[in-house]
């Protein structure tokens, strides 16, 4: 089976860039992380043949606008996502890629929550406990794919299933911190 292929688009506010080099994040590592989840034979079932993808950094006062325009919580969250495959799916020429949508992350909530660790859950499946900014950023975007692709947590049984595939995902995500998880059962649909 050949890989479908994923454009990745990756930025990050100007005024972020003190953060970012602060905590030794690289933009090019989280796209390859990125890319290696997306390549993962359970994601590349739920893909279009040629998809893109936008991923943009932000900071709290940003996501806070977003949150409260879209979510009507005015306050600032670590990850947002804007599906743009929901309902019928877009027929565009050959060649165009299909859109699957936008994922927000706020880099100044995602360094409050990188000082934790890991969150409890993923715990069982990491080889230690090194768990920094990068991480931290790589998972709200894995969290994010997942939701641009149908997945929620709003009810117990979602969680179960989305929380269950960010571990079995990890491995492909983070391979150097990550041990094996059980594979998903994921619903018919």
């Amino acid at each position: 089976m050949s890989l479908k292929i994923i454009d990745i688009s990756l930025s990050a506010e100007p005024q972020l860039g003190d953060i970012l080099s602060e905590y030794k994040v690289h933009l090019k590592t989280l796209k390859l992380r990125l890319e290696r989840v997306l390549n993962h034979t359970l994601i590349q079932a739920y893909l279009p043949k040629h998809t893109e993808l936008c991923v943009t950094l932000l900071d709290d006062a940003g996501i806070q606008v977003l949150n409260r325009d879209y979510r009507g919580k005015n306050k600032p969250t670590d990850v947002l996502s804007f599906a743009l495959l929901e309902g019928e799916m877009l027929s565009l020429p050959d060649g165009i890629p299909i859109p699957l949508g936008d994922i927000m992350i706020s880099v100044q909530t995602a360094v409050k929550q990188s000082v934790r660790g890991a969150l409890p859950r993923l715990q069982p499946y990491l080889r230690h406990q090194v768990w920094g900014l990068s991480e931290e950023l790589s998972f709200l975007a894995l969290h994010g794919v997942l939701h641009l692709l149908g997945f929620d947590h709003e009810e117990e049984n979602e969680a179960e299933i989305m929380e269950s595939l960010e571990a079995y995902l990890l491995i492909s995500l983070l391979p150097k911190l990550a041990l094996p998880a059980p594979q998903p059962m994921l619903p018919l649909s």
